[in-house]
């Protein structure tokens, strides 16, 4: 249900976080993580395009951002084509 930021791509953007309640994060290979921290309203850019999140500040190594089920509800309804792997979704009226 939430979305994440790496820990070290907020401090690189100088990005604001505050303390937030505290989640236990169970990742693929059965650990756990604890994060305290956020980011409201992380704003970033895509292919032109603007979004805004709350994120969660996690060290996640490989990724920058994970986006989860808050953000694709954001956007409901999704097309997901996993051949070309690509999703599309309309913002603003604008298929994306």
């Amino acid at each position: 249900m939430h979305s994440f930021i790496d820990e070290s791509m907020i401090k690189k953007l100088n990005f604001v976080t505050s303390k937030t309640t505290l989640l236990a994060v169970t990742v693929v290979n059965g650990n756990v993580m604890l994060c305290e921290v956020h980011s409201p309203g992380f704003t970033w850019f895509t292919q032109s395009y603007e979004f805004k999140a709350n994120l969660r500040v996690l060290k996640l190594e490989r990724h920058d951002i994970v986006l989860g089920v808050d953000w694709l509800k954001k956007y409901s309804s999704i097309l997901f084509n996993f051949i070309k792997l690509r999703l599309s979704f309309k913002k603003e009226g604008i298929m994306i």
